[in-house]
């Protein structure tokens, strides 16, 4: 079963041959200057295995699957609302 990397849902690299192989590989997609990023790793059944986030200080790698639907929900929604921000 080989296993896809994905960034916002665009394919990064596709045929990895183990989960934690595409954990490690996945790393070098994060870019630590934004304040959040999502990484999601599928199976060959396109089927979301786990979602990685940066939260600005650290990657993390979720895998309970009701999380993933919530993180998958959310994606998108990363950058805090207009009249939150200061300034």
């Amino acid at each position: 079963m080989g296993y896809s990397i994905l960034k916002y849902g665009r394919l990064m690299l596709p045929d990895v041959e183990n989960l934690e192989e595409a954990e490690k590989d996945a790393l070098r997609f994060v870019t630590p200057v934004v304040d959040s990023e999502f990484i999601e790793i599928r199976d060959s059944a396109n089927e979301t295995v786990t979602i990685g986030y940066y939260d600005g200080r650290r990657f993390h790698w979720k895998r309970e699957k009701s999380q993933i639907e919530a993180w998958k929900d959310c994606q998108f929604v990363t950058k805090p609302l207009l009249w939150r921000k200061g300034g």
